[in-house]
């Protein structure tokens, strides 16, 4: 049996290409899977970070609401106190006329 010297370079200059273009395509494929991990990790982080943001907000509303409910119940009591002050001085000038 003879060996054909053009079918055997033929064979090995296919294996080559071939095995060559297995390694650039797993390479790419890696590369592609990289870029998609890499995307995703940040539209988590971005979607992390506005959620937290959001959050920031809600609880700065909150603390605002409260802070003018504070405020206001504050502003009730000081009128109260000062109704009693009037009463209390109207009271002593009719007391006063009196005597």
């Amino acid at each position: 049996m003879k060996f054909d010297v053009g079918i055997l370079s033929f064979l090995l200059a296919f294996i080559g290409a071939t095995s060559g273009w297995v390694a650039w395509w797993f390479k790419k494929r890696q590369e592609i899977i990289q870029k998609a991990v890499a995307l995703a990790e940040k539209e988590l982080n971005d979607k992390r970070d506005f959620n937290h943001l959001v959050r920031n907000q809600e609880e700065i509303s909150k603390n605002i609401t409260y802070g003018f409910k504070d405020i206001e119940n504050q502003m009730v009591q000081q009128n109260n106190e000062i109704r009693e002050i009037k009463a209390y001085l109207i009271r002593n000038r009719n007391a006063d006329k009196e005597n």
